[in-house]
């Protein structure tokens, strides 16, 4: 009766626990669901919060004609995403009120933002077609003869300060009508119409601008984004609190469950318990500190405590029957378990320390005494008793640490294995996360990101880590209650005398109460985040300070305007991390070089801006600015790398030059272009020349814009011979341009403003073109020239297309690649990046040849030349012009020639004019000359009556 009785309750409590694993299945199931809909609904949110910064990306596109299909593309999705949600969240959270009224807000938010965009395209389209308009009536204006100069002069400065209004707020509205009425006010006695006409079509331009700006601000400043903010943390906290009771439920169904087990085991324990001898033993062990095993001869475990459980984490089922070594943790080697097996084998006692794995794999560490158990002298079983020492072994460990790493610190203090998983944290962790040691304890530090930053970022991160051993940087991390914090957080690997990794420490320090300071807000506003100098807007509120106080006091003040030389080389070839620490001691040399009274900021890229006030006289700014340039060229070591940056530098002066802020940058802004122009590295003042320059480098970049569909370009071509036959070998093109208005316009002044405007490009495509039509001519007259040599700008190499473009029109005039040699820049070599020296690569590959034009004028290093995909060197004549008896340029032109031929290059003289010069060149072996010596620069049709007979 008394076994039926338990049989019936065990059938019970069986029957009870399969249904409680039965419904925990199906409530998990739920669950899933629900992650399903939150993860669907919490991507159409984000969705939408994308194509927001799409919407105010495209704001920003005031005076660029915008693809508007990406934009009607966009608008397109998140009104569909918006249907989608519209459907959903009902759905999904049928009871959340407040959820359903910020989705109405949000789509209404979102019509309004529809209905600026609309309007904001339709502004674009009408202010690119009015520029439009305005370049060809100034263009009208400026061929009209009938029209005095000074007023298309003045035409051509409003013209200017118009476009600058429509790219930046540099110049305001007003200050723009101010000029355009100005004109007017010129041309009253003049009564032409097509001034009339400009001024009318600027002024709508200009409120075209001026509505565009508006609407633009209109969308940037959108409600819309914080409204879809506010639905997904809406969304993020209802299902954090519908998942939390989720879980709470989940977690009684678990504990009902292990509580029904528990039951279970001890029911079918005491079933077990009828021998009365056995009773006091199996008591006695049951309840033992210590982890009890006992196992028969064959090693198969027939009975552990509850310790063992608790520590090891297997129940007596999982284990009964088993072989202890399900136990090892492979931490201890074959002959560890060599000699305790046979210890045990001669029926004697076993001491020792075993290093095991619990069931979830972590590792935990026993004391254990094992004792072979006899029976009328025959083996009956054997008995083990452990003592788990874990918590001994992990409180050394944790005092050889905090030697090193916990003493006395606030910052949070994070130590991970080598698979970064969390071995140990203090304190000041727990205070900021709160989470406990045994939170996080064997945790991944992934449970810590909050989402902010992508993947990529995390995979730069542990890129750095692993190649540099150290990673400093921001972190948006996740508390255990769900809040965001700013972290910055270093750190380090650590490994052992085989370069193995065995830990990672953590230090971070919570920015939240820094960030959160009135200090540190200011301190953002006024100060540039890389080099702690003043930025920009500090400069502008400062400037207007100080001319206030010159102009009360008469005091002379002086604006000086920095720019790096070749600092895009050093960006471009070691990387933007080198770049920032060159810009870092820049700004530490220029505080040091200049006085405590002075004022300076970074504008930001690599231009500084100095503020010089209470000087006596002019030249104190030229001492100053020689003391910054002496500073800044000095050699700088960054990581190794040894690099030389130096300066030009632009000074403007208050009263002399200009007395408002906007002036005075401006003129020391040119006064900067004006000393790169003069070869670097030094400084020049504003004057009216640099003005009248300025003005008449925009003349040039206007006209030459519509220089080719005039037919204005035209081409010449100069002989190369071989100096020691005189025979004619090449011909190299060149350009010239010969305006209506400017007249002959000599090369070295128009290409520069070619390659900066980018008319380099068109203008490039035409040069070769028409290369490759002359040496068709030329070939079909019976003048056959081993190659035709063409300047291509360094500007050019960045077509994608050049190859293929300058192969199709080769083709296309019958001139094979292999009877072309392209001309580069010493430019282009010394940016010596290998994207250059792929291409120059490529271009060989396909038969063109390669030769540096005016080499020795830059500051390559000569031992480059066995490195560069090149043909041949062309030696600038301005050592050609400096041959004479034990001249030095004699000695560097023997050099380079030298070297040259041993490196298989061969070798063309620039510039020969005298027959002394000839001589020399023909006695160190020059291959080839050129120069007026020999012939000037002729038209085709000269060049082919000319030469014909001499190839």
């Amino acid at each position: 009766m008394q076994t039926k009785e338990k049989f019936d309750n065990i059938s019970i409590l069986l029957s009870f626990f399969i249904f409680l694993l039965i419904s925990l299945f199906f409530y998990l199931y739920s669950i899933e669901q629900s992650i399903q809909h939150y993860k669907k609904d919490h991507e159409n949110v984000i969705t939408l919060e994308i194509l927001e910064k799409e919407f105010n990306d495209f704001s920003i596109t005031i005076n660029q004609f915008s693809n508007y299909d990406n934009i009607n593309q966009a608008l397109k999705t998140f009104q569909t995403t918006v249907m989608t949600l519209d459907k959903d969240l009902p759905l999904h959270y049928p009871d959340n009120i407040t959820m359903h009224k910020q989705f109405t807000t949000m789509q209404k938010y979102f019509q309004k933002e529809h209905t600026d965009i609309e309007y904001f395209k339709s502004l674009n389209a009408s202010l690119i077609a009015g520029s439009h308009f305005l370049f060809d009536l100034q263009r009208t204006i400026s061929e009209d003869k009938t029209i005095p100069p000074h007023l298309k002069n003045r035409i051509s400065e409003s013209l200017f300060y118009l476009l600058r209004f429509t790219t930046s707020d540099y110049i305001n509205k007003n200050y723009v009508i101010t000029k355009l009425n100005k004109l007017t006010a010129l041309s009253k006695n003049s009564k032409h119409k097509f001034i009339h006409n400009f001024y009318q079509q600027s002024l709508i331009l200009l409120n075209t601008v001026a509505a565009l700006k508006k609407v633009a601000s209109e969308i940037h400043h959108s409600q819309l984004h914080n409204a879809i903010l506010q639905l997904k943390k809406n969304l993020d906290n209802s299902y954090e609190k519908y998942f939390f009771i989720q879980k709470i439920i989940a977690l009684l169904f678990f504990v009902s469950t292990v509580i029904v087990l528990i039951i279970l085991i001890i029911v079918h324990l005491h079933s077990l318990r009828n021998e009365k001898e056995l009773y006091a033993f199996k008591y006695a062990i049951s309840h033992s500190d210590n982890s009890i095993v006992i196992t028969d001869p064959d090693r198969a475990i027939t009975f552990v405590n509850d310790v063992f459980e608790k520590n090891t984490g297997y129940t007596k089922e999982e284990v009964i029957g088993k072989n202890p070594n399900i136990l090892k943790s492979g931490q201890h080697d074959e002959s560890f378990y060599k000699d305790l097996n046979a210890k045990l084998n001669q029926g004697k006692k076993w001491e020792g320390e075993f290093i095991n794995k619990r069931k979830d794999g972590t590792v935990f560490y026993e004391k254990a005494s094992i004792v072979p158990v006899f029976l009328n002298k025959h083996l009956i079983s054997y008995l083990a008793i452990k003592l788990d020492i874990t918590e001994y072994i992990e409180q050394n460990l944790k005092l050889a640490q905090a030697a090193t790493v916990f003493e006395n610190t606030e910052e949070a203090i994070i130590i991970a294995d080598a698979e970064g998983k969390v071995i140990s944290v203090n304190t000041a962790f727990s205070t900021i996360y709160n989470y406990t040691t045994e939170d996080i304890k064997g945790q991944n530090l992934s449970i810590l990101h909050s989402d902010m930053q992508d993947e990529n970022f995390y995979k730069n991160m542990w890129q750095q880590l692993e190649e540099q051993g150290l990673w400093r940087g921001k972190l948006i991390n996740k508390t255990k209650d769900g809040e965001l914090i700013p972290i910055w957080s270093t750190i380090k690997k650590i490994s052992d005398k085989h370069n193995q990794t065995v830990n990672y420490t953590a230090i971070q320090t919570d920015l939240r109460e820094l960030e959160n300071s009135q200090a540190k807000a200011n301190y953002l506003a006024y100060h540039d985040p890389l080099t702690g100098l003043y930025n920009r807007v500090n400069f502008e509120e400062y400037l207007a300070h100080a001319l206030f106080l010159a102009k009360r006091n008469k005091n002379l003040l002086a604006i000086l305007f920095i720019d790096l030389d070749r600092f895009k080389v050093i960006n471009d070839t070691l990387g933007h991390d080198i770049g920032d620490e060159v810009l870092i001691t820049v700004a530490k040399r220029l505080n040091t070089t200049l006085r405590e009274s002075d004022f300076i900021s970074r504008w930001g890229g690599d231009e500084f801006v100095v503020i010089l006030e209470n000087l006596s006289q002019a030249s104190e700014a030229a001492i100053i600015a020689t003391n910054i340039i002496n500073a800044l060229k000095e050699p700088m070591l960054i990581n190794t790398h040894h690099l030389i940056t130096t300066a030009s530098i632009g000074i403007a002066l208050y009263p002399d030059n200009a007395q408002d802020s906007n002036t005075l940058i401006k003129y020391a802004d040119s006064a900067m272009y004006l000393a790169k122009d003069m070869g670097k590295n030094n400084f020049r003042y504003y004057t009216e020349e640099l003005s009248k320059e300025i003005q008449n480098k925009l003349k040039i970049d206007m006209a030459l814009h519509n220089a080719l569909t005039k037919n204005e370009i035209s081409l010449v071509f100069q002989p190369q011979y071989e100096i020691e036959s005189k025979k004619i070998i090449s011909a190299e093109v060149l350009v010239r341009w010969n305006n209506p208005e400017l007249g002959f316009v000599p090369p070295d002044k128009f290409i520069p403003i070619a390659e900066d405007s980018g008319t380099i490009v068109p203008l490039g495509y035409y040069i070769f073109e028409e290369a490759c039509r002359a040496y068709q001519k030329m070939k079909n007259n019976n003048l056959h020239l081993e190659q035709i040599a063409i300047n291509v700008s360094s500007i050019q190499f960045k077509e994608t297309e050049l190859l293929h473009t300058f192969l199709s029109i080769a083709k296309q005039y019958d001139v094979k690649p292999s009877e072309i040699e392209i001309e580069i820049t010493e430019r282009f070599i010394m940016e010596h990046t290998e994207t250059n020296m792929d291409m120059l690569q490529n271009f060989r590959d396909h038969g063109f040849k390669i030769s540096i034009d005016d080499f020795g004028t830059g500051y390559s290093s000569m031992s480059y030349l066995k490195q560069l995909p090149v043909d041949t060197i062309k030696i600038d004549k301005s050592f050609i012009s400096g041959i004479s008896h034990g001249s030095s340029d004699n000695v560097i032109i023997e050099a380079i020639i030298a070297l040259s031929k041993t490196l298989g290059y061969f070798i063309v003289a620039e510039g020969i004019e005298t027959q002394e010069q000839e001589e020399f060149l023909a006695r160190v072996h020059c291959d080839f000359g050129q120069g007026y010596l020999y012939s000037k620069p002729k038209t085709l049709d000269t060049f082919i009556d000319e030469y014909r007979e001499k190839s």
